[in-house]
């Protein structure tokens, strides 16, 4: 083959000069070729006429392809190349061999050529005053057709809208109370709520059944606690009533031509609508990453309780949802919802809940999956924070701006955290437990490290607690997933934890919030590495579920566990809920049922508090309440399911005993107390 630099001339033939613009290089060397170019017959090539070069993609995205291009020299330097090519025979002396044509004509209005002596001077700047001008009374001209640039006295007087001001904040949160974090301020009703769960005070399981064909992934209470809503994979709702535990009603868009599965819900305020969410697969279409039918873009379904219509669709997730939450933010109703494309969505809808006035997404652009979303308590319900991929992310629902990012908490993903209300301080754990290394053990006092200094960090533990926060502060658990063992990939890395942090709110304007960590739950058993599991608590308890069937109830204060229940099958447990204001608790799992449970008392053991408080209200089972009792007179959707329950579709109703059992379920049936 022949080397290209063979035909080239030397430096000797050809004056190189360096050229100051790309308009200079195309009238010296951008002569076009008349004859075709060839070369020797013992070259293996040919040069081929330049073939103009797709643009550069366009494409956006968080991370696909955003500016992508191929690369190489522009058209012009191209044409230079080719015009610098010898043909065959011909020699090249000096500045002779190049035949510059004239350049050609520019596009648009011609330039007007004047003297040095008449053009004009720049105009950039501020313009100086006359001699005889007062400088106060100087006004910068304004240019016509462009806008008018702000003086420094016009930028200073500018607000600047602060991204957390504890004044404004103050007076947001007493004009617009938030009670949705606290769940303890409903007033307990037929004996109380469940307050102890320990050795002298077990969970009962109750003898009533609720079930579905496929896995229940996701639970959701009424506001007046009489309505318990099941969502699972069957694309069925159900609806049921926490007096008798029967079905009242079967929700089904039976409208919907692909396969529905929900994942969560939500009620809103007035119990009237059902907001629904989870994944909309395509019903003709075969996906082989998922191993499923194709997920389609997943909408928001908002069902009339009472009717069991679908009375609005709301598109806007590309993704499964798995999260929403109905809000009141300053007279103003809203649905947030969070999915797994990665984005959290603002809904503003009417007051009616069904009409959409505009949908807003707050942009992220790093975040890959977002989970649960947990307002902060006395905001006025304008902040919450969100579990997105490993750590939390504090947001502005009123702006629609991130505030603050955490560090990361868990080694895969933060799946659920919620505020709760504490009923006791926790014991402050000094050093964080070894989760790097799988050699912990617990012990009656909570979780102790097996390592070196674990010793001098349990004595020192209390010592060590920080202060309680001058200004605003409030409690915030999570759980999470850790990555799996790299040889089997069926074992987690870490052990699973649930976490206690303190938000602390900043006391200055633009000030920061603190996330402090106060102590992890842990125990050898607690196997929990699956996503899109919640956990739950009354403000002393944490619920903890688990993969295998398992529900773990952790002492918040001491970190004991004081009991496992265990009656799911062998699969993972998804939801649990505290009910707030009645003695009972609910758990579902992938095995399509929903476990009942209330507080009992041990005869032979005094009821109290760790703290030393006697317990009222509790339970007893001569206490158990009759589903015949008379009921308000309030007119309710409750009440309007059951006038119209003979014309509604309804699902199969378990066969329910008339009282339930009044023996004291053993250890092995119910829970074991650790």
């Amino acid at each position: 083959m022949v080397n290209p630099g063979d035909y080239l001339p030397s430096d000797e033939d050809i004056d190189v000069e360096m050229l100051d613009s790309d308009t200079e290089l195309s009238k010296v060397v951008a002569a076009p070729r008349k004859s075709p170019v060839s070369y020797d017959s013992d070259s293996d090539f040919e040069a081929l006429p330049a073939k103009r070069k797709p643009a550069a993609s366009k494409r956006g995205g968080r991370g696909r392809g955003r500016g992508r291009g191929r690369g190489g020299a522009t058209r012009s330097t191209a044409k230079a190349v080719a015009a610098a090519t010898p043909t065959e025979g011909s020699e090249i002396e000096g500045e002779d061999a190049f035949d510059a044509p004239a350049p050609k004509a520019r596009r648009g209005r011609p330039r007007k050529v004047v003297d040095d002596s008449e053009k004009p001077k720049p105009k950039r700047g501020r313009k100086k005053a006359a001699a005889n001008e007062d400088e106060d009374n100087f006004e910068a001209p304004v240019a016509k057709g462009k806008a008018r640039q702000m003086t420094l006295d016009e930028i200073d007087a500018t607000p600047k809208v602060l991204t957390f001001d504890p004044v404004h904040n103050a007076e947001l949160a007493q004009t617009y109370p938030d009670p949705y974090w606290k769940e303890l301020l409903s007033e307990p009703t037929d004996g109380g709520r469940i307050d102890l769960i320990d050795e002298d005070h077990p969970l009962e399981l109750l003898p009533y059944t609720m079930t579905d064909q496929m896995a229940l992934t996701g639970m959701a209470l009424s506001p007046d606690g009489t309505m318990l809503a099941t969502f699972g994979s069957s694309g069925n709702v159900h609806i049921w009533d926490t007096d008798t535990f029967a079905c009242l009603v079967t929700l089904r868009d039976r409208a919907e031509p692909n396969i529905d599965e929900f994942f969560v819900g939500q009620f809103t305020p007035n119990s009237e609508y059902l907001v629904v969410g989870g994944k909309l697969k395509d019903r003709k279409r075969w996906s082989e990453a998922d191993e499923d039918n194709h997920i389609l873009a997943c909408p928001l379904k908002v069902f009339n309780v009472v009717t069991g219509e679908v009375v609005a669709r709301l598109d806007g997730h590309s993704e499964e949802i798995l999260c929403v939450k109905s809000v009141v933010y300053k007279g103003e109703n809203y649905f947030v919802t969070t999915s797994q494309d990665g984005y959290i969505r603002r809904w503003h809808m009417d007051s009616s809940w069904i009409v959409l006035k505009d949908s807003t997404e707050i942009a992220d652009g790093i975040t890959c999956m977002v989970f649960t979303v947990s307002f902060i308590p006395n905001t006025g319900n304008r902040y919450f924070i969100a579990s997105t991929d490993d750590h939390l992310t504090l947001m502005d629902l009123e702006r629609c701006k991130i505030v603050q990012r955490f560090d990361p908490i868990y080694s895969s993903y933060c799946d659920c955290g919620k505020f709760i209300e504490l009923l006791e301080q926790p014991v402050y754990q000094a050093l964080r437990p070894s989760i790097a290394a799988a050699d912990m053990a617990d012990t009656d006092e909570g979780c102790a490290i097996k390592s070196e200094d674990s010793v001098a960090a349990s004595t020192m533990a209390t010592a060590q607690q920080p202060p309680e926060p001058p200004g605003l502060h409030a409690y915030f658990v999570t759980r999470g997933v850790e990555l799996l063992d790299a040889e089997n990939n069926t074992v987690s890395s870490r052990p699973n934890t649930c976490t206690l942090h303190r938000l602390v709110y900043p006391t200055e304007p633009d000030g920061k919030f603190v996330l402090q960590e106060i102590r992890r739950y842990h125990h050898d058993e607690y196997m929990s590495n699956s996503w899109l599991i919640r956990i739950a608590s009354n403000g002393r308890y944490i619920l903890a579920p688990t993969l295998n069937g398992q529900v773990f109830v952790f002492n918040i204060a001491t970190g004991q566990v004081t009991g496992i229940l265990r009656d799911h099958d062998t699969i993972e447990v998804r939801d649990c809920k505290f009910h707030p204001t009645k003695n009972l608790l609910f758990t579902c799992s992938d095995d399509g049922t929903v476990k009942v449970y209330r507080s009992t008392t041990r005869p032979a053991q005094a009821v109290a508090t760790t703290s030393g408080v006697a317990m009222e209200g509790v339970v007893t089972d001569e206490q158990v309440e009759d589903p015949e009792s008379p009921k308000t007179a309030a007119v309710s959707p409750l009440a309007l399911i059951k006038d119209g329950i003979e014309t509604m579709v309804v699902g199969e109703i378990a066969p329910v005993s008339a009282e339930p059992t009044s023996a004291i379920p053993q250890p092995d049936d119910v829970m074991s107390a650790e």
